[in-house]
C-alpha cells in the first residue's frame, strides 16, 4: 500500500489469483514498526480499514517499541512474553542476526497475540494446540506455521533447560502435512538454461555473479561478503569466511553488517577454470584498470569500499534473465539468486558428484541435510538407474544364485527379472 504498510494475503483470498489492483479483499494489514530494542524492527498483522492501519502504525512509530508491560510482564507470575524477552537478551549475543529477527518476528507477530500473556504455567499442550489451530486458518503459507511452530518450540525448550517449566508443550506437535503435489519454492536452471543466462548477463560483473552463485553455490550473503584474497585464481577455490547480513533499520533504510558464515562453518568451495578465467578478467577490469582496493569486495555497492545491496544483485538477475527469456507464465525470472544456488546443487547432483561432495560445496553441515533440501532435484530419467539395476544382460546367465541358468517363469521375458 505505501512504504512500511502492505496487505498481507492468505493463501485461499482469490487475489492471490487474479491480482485485480481495485480488488477488494478482508485479508489483514502488515506494520513495519519498531522492534523491542532502539534500532530493532518487526512487522504486525492488522485486521481493519486503511485508515485505521494507518492510524495504528502512526501510534506504534509514536512509541519507538513494545509497551513496557508486554516486555517486563506481570509481578505475579512470569508470562510468555517475559520470559522470551529474557530468552532473547540471554540469547542474543550467541544467535545470528537473521535468527533473532526471525524468531523475533515470528513471536510478536504470531505466538503473542494468543499466548504472550499466559503464565508459563499455564502454556499447556491443549493451549498450544488451540494456537495451532487458529495459525493454520489464518496462514499464508505452509513455512509460516512451520517456523511459528520452530520458534514456540524452542522458547519452551529453553524454559524446560531453565528450569522454567517441567516439560515442552510445543515438542511432538502434530503439523499440517504437505501436499505431494506442491511445487518446490526454488527454481532451478538446467546446464544448458544456465549457460543461457550467463550470455545474457550483458555486463563483466553480472556474468561472474551468475556464475559463481550457479557453479560455486554460494549463499546470497556469502556472495555479497566475498573478499579479493579469498578468491585463489590459480588454485580455483574460493574461501568462504564471512557473510553480509542487511539489517532493516526503523523507518526505512538498512544496516550492513559482516557477520560468521551460517553455522559459523568456514569452507573451501571449488570454481571450473573458465569461471576462475573470467574472475581474473573482473580482478583486471576492477582493481587494475578503474582502482577498486584489492583487499576490497569481488562485488562492492556504493560506496565502492561497502558489500552490494541485496536488491542490486536481484535486479541485475531479472534484467539477465528477461534478456535471456528465461521468465515465466506471470512475468517474472525462472530463478532467484539463492534459486542459483539450488540451480548449482542440481547440476552437481545430476552429474554424479558424491553427496558427500556437494555437501561440502555448499557449506552444509552434514549430507542429510543436502539429501533432505535436494530430494526433489532428482529428474524422471536418473529413476531409470533403479530399472537398470535390475536389469540382466540377455544371455547372460541371470545371476550367480542361479549357477548360470537364466531365470525363466512361463510368460516372463527370460532376460529380466520377473
Amino acid at each position: 500500500m505505501e512504504a512500511g504498510l502492505y496487505r498481507s494475503h492468505l493463501v485461499n483470498c482469490p487475489r492471490t489469483v487474479d491480482h485485480k489492483p481495485s480488488g477488494r479483499c478482508a485479508c489483514p494489514y502488515e506494520l513495519h514498526v519498531p522492534g523491542v530494542g532502539p534500532g530493532r524492527f518487526r512487522s504486525l498483522a492488522f485486521r481493519g480499514t486503511l485508515a485505521e492501519a494507518r492510524a495504528e502504525r502512526r501510534r506504534l512509530l509514536s512509541e519507538g517499541r513494545l509497551a513496557p508491560e508486554v516486555v517486563m510482564g506481570t509481578a505475579n507470575g512470569q508470562t510468555l512474553d517475559a520470559f522470551t524477552a529474557d530468552y532473547f537478551r540471554v540469547k542474543g549475543h550467541s544467535l545470528a542476526a537473521n535468527t533473532i529477527r526471525n524468531r523475533e518476528d515470528d513471536y510478536l507477530r504470531r505466538i503473542a497475540p494468543e499466548l504472550g500473556r499466559l503464565e508459563l504455567t499455564q502454556v499447556t499442550r491443549e493451549r498450544v494446540e488451540i494456537w495451532l489451530a487458529s495459525l493454520v486458518a489464518a496462514a499464508t503459507s505452509r513455512r509460516m506455521i512451520y517456523q511459528s511452530v520452530a520458534t514456540l518450540r524452542v522458547i519452551l525448550a529453553t524454559a524446560v533447560e531453565w528450569g522454567r517449566r517441567p516439560d515442552n508443550p510445543a515438542a511432538r506437535l502434530r503439523l499440517p502435512p504437505a501436499t505431494s503435489h506442491a511445487v518446490p519454492a526454488e527454481r532451478v536452471l538446467t546446464r544448458q538454461q544456465l549457460a543461457i543466462l550467463v550470455a545474457a548477463a550483458g555486463t563483466l560483473r553480472t556474468e561472474t555473479l551468475i556464475r559463481t552463485a550457479g557453479e560455486a553455490g554460494l549463499r546470497r550473503g556469502e556472495l555479497a561478503g566475498l573478499r579479493w584474497p579469498d578468491v585463489d585464481l590459480e588454485g580455483r577455490r574460493l574461501h568462504v569466511r564471512r557473510q553480509v547480513v542487511q539489517e532493516r533499520l526503523v523507518g526505512g533504510g538498512h544496516n550492513k553488517v559482516e557477520t560468521p558464515t551460517k553455522g559459523k562453518r568456514a569452507r573451501r568451495a571449488a570454481i571450473s577454470e573458465a569461471l576462475a578465467t573470467r574472475l581474473a578478467d573482473w580482478f583486471a577490469a576492477s582493481v587494475i584498470e578503474r582502482g577498486a582496493p584489492a583487499e576490497g569486495y569481488v562485488w562492492p555497492g556504493r560506496p565502492v569500499d561497502s558489500p552490494m545491496h541485496d536488491r542490486s544483485a536481484h535486479r541485475a538477475i531479472e534484467r539477465a534473465s528477461q534478456r535471456a527469456g528465461l521468465m515465466d507464465d506471470q512475468g517474472r525470472a525462472l530463478v532467484t539468486l539463492h534459486g542459483l544456488r539450488h540451480t548449482a546443487a542440481s547440476i552437481m547432483l545430476g552429474a554424479g558428484v558424491p553427496l558427500l561432495v556437494v555437501s561440502r560445496q555448499l557449506g552444509h553441515a552434514s549430507p542429510q541435510i543436502t539429501a533432505t533440501i535436494y530430494a526433489h532435484l532428482s529428474s524422471d530419467e536418473q529413476l531409470d538407474a533403479v530399472a537398470r539395476a535390475f536389469q540382466v544382460a540377455a544371455g547372460s546367465g541371470g545371476d550367480s544364485g542361479g549357477q548360470g541358468r537364466p531365470l525363466r517363469n512361463a510368460g516372463h521375458d527370460a532376460a529380466a527379472l520377473p
